[in-house]
């Protein structure tokens, strides 16, 4: 039966295996390309934030209540990139049903924000 690794064992191998120098040559040479990568990432994402923004304004949405709807706009967008067709419909109407009940969104606007990400709003 093996016995548990004790603290100073533990604490010996993380002190090996997290040279500094190794992890500041791995970061330097990924650099590059997470860079790029986190723009191609990000640009989508803050363009939907602007959108769904106007849309919120038109809708008189304002405080606190914005992030609620944002949310739901990213995470659907996020969900979009992964999955399509049915999948993506069954996802983007328990998605609403769970912000209408948890945080206690306008099930209107929902349709509205679902509506502007996909390009249309998915029935039962």
């Amino acid at each position: 039966m093996p016995t548990p690794r004790v603290p100073s064992r533990r604490y010996q191998k993380w002190d090996v295996k997290f040279d500094p120098t190794v992890i500041s040559a791995r970061f330097t040479a990924v650099k590059p390309v997470a860079e790029g990568n986190a723009q191609d990432g990000l640009i989508p994402f803050a363009n939907l934030d602007f959108a769904i923004a106007g849309l919120l304004d038109t809708n008189g949405i304002t405080g606190p209540d914005r992030a609620k709807y944002l949310g739901l706009a990213r995470k659907l967008y996020k969900e979009s990139l992964r999955v399509s067709g049915s999948a993506l419909n069954k996802y983007a109407l328990g998605l609403k049903q769970y912000w209408v009940t948890t945080y206690g969104a306008d099930p209107a606007v929902c349709d509205k924000v679902i509506n502007f990400v996909l390009g249309y709003t998915p029935t039962y």
